[in-house]
């Protein structure tokens, strides 16, 4: 049997997706297959080691003695459905990741667009407030014509009288 080199193998080929998705394929074909082979030899073991009465056993002796043993085949299935499940999971966030990769440009663009509009927006927005605020400020124009106006009261107490006509 020979040994593989581990830094032999370029594993820079998996970042493209159609070799990654052969690749995790592959894995969770072995995987399977790993997990099938484990429930062989669970049913054996099962068959096998729940047989085996001692003189002397309860009615569940056996197979309490059995289920020692077949909790480790049952965690070695588990393991191999995990790592199944796990190559999937690997090749749909690779492919969800260039996407999303994929995507930025554009949505960076359209960002841009709408902050420039947001900006131009507020410049108008600024610009009228501004216009509104100046004619506001403008003295009027005094028409020499008109009645005397009133003058000002200077508080409440002031309101108070002019009203009871003091």
């Amino acid at each position: 049997m020979t040994e593989i080199n581990r830094r032999d193998v370029d594993y820079s080929r998996l970042l493209d997706l159609d070799v990654l998705t052969a690749w995790t394929m592959d894995r969770q074909r072995v995987h399977h297959g790993d997990a099938a082979a484990y429930e062989e030899i669970l049913a054996t073991f099962q068959a096998a080691l729940r047989s085996e009465v001692v003189e002397g056993d309860g009615r569940w002796s056996a197979a309490r003695r059995a289920r020692k043993v077949e909790r480790h085949l049952r965690t070695a299935i588990k393991a191999a459905r995990t790592q199944e499940n796990a190559m999937e999971s690997l090749r749909l966030a690779t492919a969800a990741h260039k996407a999303h990769v994929q995507a930025l440009p554009a949505q960076r663009e359209a960002k841009q667009l709408r902050k420039a509009g947001r900006r131009q927006s507020v410049a108008a927005l600024t610009a009228k407030s501004l216009h509104k605020s100046a004619a506001s400020f403008t003295p009027a124009v005094e028409d020499t014509t008109a009645a005397p106006a009133t003058p000002a009261a200077r508080g409440i107490n002031d309101l108070f009288n002019q009203r009871r006509g003091a």
